[in-house]
């Protein structure tokens, strides 16, 4: 009950940290970024950058119908969601490393620029980075290869294949639960990479039920997109194929709000809990 309370707490002071803009910058300029890479991959005639984009998305899907309409808009949940795979490793992990930077100067009332919070963060990027790519490679090994193993129970069915892969993502947010201290750790307390993964392993035992449920509750904000965009043909035939492209953008703004809550709730709780 105690850390009920607490966790309450939390998402109560994240609340109101998001009337302070100055936290929503490395947050936002994420969004930016996403924003920038959709609006790309459905402008592949543009000059200049157009050939360069129209062939990585043919070397994603493999298919030359990214430059055909309405082709390129059913394709886009796909193109978009590999490339900003690459992305969240590369940038959205030095970025989240230096929200923490950031929430830990605004709850301890030391005024810290975003700059300054990036420079830091930057200085343990190969160990930020190196987290965040060992989650990412576990999790698409479990939903590429596990439903490869259920294939019997699934059948083809297009509505079990839907609810695996959601259930599948409820397990990735307990393997992410346990990994989650790991950029505090270092980012805050300088702990080496093998240290700090040992530290977040061992307070995630310790609080097995909070720690999953602060990874959970961001993925939660997600699900109805995850749904949403799963049959991307369908909302093209009932609906328009401009509307995939309305979903991903609000898709970008939820995690981008994601990503604020995760992070302020689980600096707090790990200030409070971790080992």
């Amino acid at each position: 009950m105690e850390k009920f309370n607490f966790i309450l707490g939390s998402f109560l002071g994240t609340i109101k940290a998001m009337f302070t803009l100055r936290l929503w910058l490395p947050f936002f300029l994420f969004a930016l970024l996403s924003f920038a890479i959709v609006w790309l991959l459905t402008n592949p005639f543009m000059p200049v950058l157009g050939p360069v984009i129209a062939g990585v998305s043919k070397l994603i899907t493999g298919s030359d119908a990214i430059t055909h309409y309405p082709e390129i808009y059913v394709l886009l949940p796909m193109t978009y969601g590999r490339i900003a795979l690459v992305l969240s490793v590369l940038i959205e992990a030095l970025l989240v490393g230096s929200g923490f930077l950031l929430f830990s100067g605004h709850y301890r009332h030391e005024r810290l620029r975003v700059g300054g919070a990036i420079r830091g963060a930057a200085k343990k990027y190969p160990q930020i980075v190196a987290v965040w790519l060992f989650y990412t490679i576990v999790f698409l090994a479990m939903i590429i290869y596990l439903p490869k193993l259920f294939d019997s129970f699934i059948g083809g069915s297009p509505r079990r294949t839907l609810a695996f892969h959601i259930l599948l993502r409820f397990v990735g947010s307990g393997i992410l639960a346990m990994f989650m201290y790991v950029v505090p750790y270092v980012v805050l307390d300088s702990l080496k990479f093998t240290t700090a993964i040992g530290r977040s392993i061992r307070t995630f035992f310790r609080n097995p039920f909070s720690s999953y449920f602060l990874a959970l509750v961001p993925y939660l904000l997600t699900v109805p997109f995850t749904l949403a965009l799963f049959d991307p043909m369908m909302i093209v035939r009932k609906f328009s194929p401009e509307l995939i492209l309305y979903l991903i953008s609000a898709e970008i703004v939820v995690s981008m709000i994601a990503n604020f809550v995760f992070t302020s709730t689980v600096l707090r709780f790990y200030w409070e809990y971790a080992e």
